[in-house]
């Protein structure tokens, strides 16, 4: 048998992930990591909607910077509509709003909440997934990969992918959990581990079982007899090619077994290390990457001198509940009545133990951009917070002196601001990129969730020893006095030097071999 030629010229990589941030991040973040592999010969193409197009040219800036001579990543726009375009849709975000109308019945809100839930996953009509599935194939033609990675999001990629039988891989910001409940042994999923979506404690106290194996079983049926998924394949099947199997999101992780026997792997962006405890924690088609982030690509004294100068006078927590969580007066006032509570508590303690060196407490409280006007120094967001708002009232000297600063946005990254060295708890909603920064940073962190997987989060940071729930049983976004004492706990408490070096800990078994970027860039180039 004539031996095979070694080839020649780089390895060939194509991702294909959604234009939003949340899911393609860990994209940019292993992009990055490729192109900069000083043992490797790479070329990296990159596939999305038209919006992540100038993050995916900063991100081969950035390379090139950092390995002069590194190929740049070529980017390839795909037709349709993108999935925010998507599930922003009227009826889509009337049916999201109508969740927040709670029904007499707790079961009706399962099935409702689930059926918004897939409908976001899966927000395409038959015609726009099609036009997607068709832009995708004309991709994969052109560019030729020798692997393919893709984002467990990105339905119509995964669709066509498996139709067509292209070499992939599997790259996601999920976790191990979210992929491995199924394969947990003596029906664990069901009486061990809270139902998606609802705020029961981990473990579950006995009272909350049978209500939690009612929610996970009758959320399993809707969403196998979903209408829209199933009017989405009958229209593939006629519209596409009769042997089309819609895969997607739940295909994923209802059927792990499937995939195992079909060598399907799946990258994800934690370990078992910052992980639920599993009892089965290692599934063979399950590679723990750990944290998958960009690089800082502007050092924060180039991106924001003045921040970093505030920044680097004394410890700071950083409050930070994305793009999503909108604060009205009620809010606004609960959170800062608990930074007051924070700030006398903390003031109470140096006082008494006769503390005056280095500079004080302060907090950098991002507010996010809506309806912003600027007034006396203040960053107004629909009269919350300008003069004679609640804010003012409750912590006006506190901003006057430098103590509380409050922004609409940042120009440095976040991953930067924690970076900084001083900050000493972050505040944040429980998103997966927020909770994963803090970790990696090797800061103690406080989630506020209050939808979905946020839950699990919060859940995650008490179990790993490296923060608290700040608002359960709350209700709403916070409580002053609940979150004040939380905060209190975390920031100056007698357990706050035990979050510390347990956070510091996990921030190092992040950064091993090389962090989660450059562990998955290594399994891609593996599987080819």
């Amino acid at each position: 048998m004539e031996e095979e030629k070694p080839s020649t010229g780089p390895r060939r990589i194509l991702l294909l992930t959604n234009s939003e941030y949340g899911q393609a991040n860990v994209f940019l973040a292993t992009s990055y990591a490729l192109l900069t592999l000083q043992d490797e010969d790479v070329e990296v193409h990159f596939a999305s909607f038209p919006r992540i197009r100038s993050s995916v040219i900063a991100t081969s800036e950035h390379v090139r910077r950092d390995r002069p001579g590194a190929r740049p990543i070529v980017f390839h726009t795909v037709d349709g509509k993108d999935m925010v375009s998507a599930w922003t849709r009227p009826e889509i975000v009337a049916e999201q709003r109508a969740l927040n109308k709670r029904s007499v019945v707790p079961l009706v809100d399962v099935v409702r909440r689930t059926l918004v839930l897939l409908k976001v996953t899966l927000p395409w009509t038959g015609p726009e997934f099609v036009q997607i599935m068709r832009s995708v194939a004309g991709i994969v033609d052109e560019v030729q990969p020798d692997i393919t990675a893709v984002d467990p999001a990105f339905a119509p990629a995964l669709t066509v992918l498996r139709h067509l039988g292209v070499k992939s891989v599997i790259l996601t910001p999920n976790t191990i959990k979210d992929f491995a409940m199924p394969l947990q042994p003596n029906a664990e999923p069901l009486w061990k581990y809270p139902c998606h979506g609802t705020a029961h404690m981990f473990p579950l106290p006995w009272r909350a079982i049978p209500l939690n194996v009612l929610l996970i079983v009758l959320s399993l049926i809707v969403t196998i007899i979903d209408p829209h998924r199933r009017a989405l394949a009958a229209y593939l099947a006629a519209n596409y090619h009769r042997d089309t199997k819609l895969t997607t999101l739940a295909t994923l992780t209802l059927n792990p077994l499937a995939l195992q026997r079909a060598g399907v792997r799946l990258l994800v962006a934690n370990t078992p290390e910052i992980e639920f405890p599993l009892t089965i924690a290692r599934p063979s088609h399950i590679l723990p990457c750990g944290p998958i982030l960009r690089p800082v690509a502007r050092p924060l004294i180039e991106a924001d001198p003045d921040l970093a100068t505030w920044l680097a006078g004394g410890p700071v927590v950083y409050i930070n509940l994305g793009t999503h969580v909108f604060y009205d007066a009620a809010a606004a006032a609960e959170m800062a009545g608990a930074l007051r509570w924070l700030l006398a508590v903390y003031h109470k303690g140096r006082a008494e133990s006769k503390e005056k060196r280095g500079g004080g407490l302060r907090v950098l409280w991002k507010v996010p951009r809506r309806g912003v006007e600027v007034a006396a120094g203040w960053k107004k967001v629909d009269g919350v917070f300008g003069p004679g708002g609640v804010v003012e009232r409750l912590l006006g000297d506190e901003v006057r002196d430098g103590v509380i600063r409050i922004v609409e946005w940042l120009e440095p990254e976040p991953t930067s601001v924690l970076e900084a060295g001083t900050v000493v708890c972050a505040v944040h909603h429980g998103g997966a990129n927020s909770f994963l920064e803090a970790v990696s940073a090797g800061v103690p962190q406080i989630v506020l969730p209050l939808w979905m997987d946020t839950y699990d989060f919060a859940r995650r940071a008490e179990i790993l020893g490296i923060g608290r729930w700040g608002n359960r049983g709350a209700g709403k976004l916070c409580k002053s006095n609940q979150l004040g004492e939380i905060l209190a706990d975390v920031v100056v408490g007698e357990r706050s030097t035990v979050y510390a070096a347990k956070a510091k800990e996990l921030a190092e078994l992040c950064k091993k071999s090389g962090g989660g970027r450059v562990i998955a860039a290594r399994h891609i180039l593996a599987a080819i």
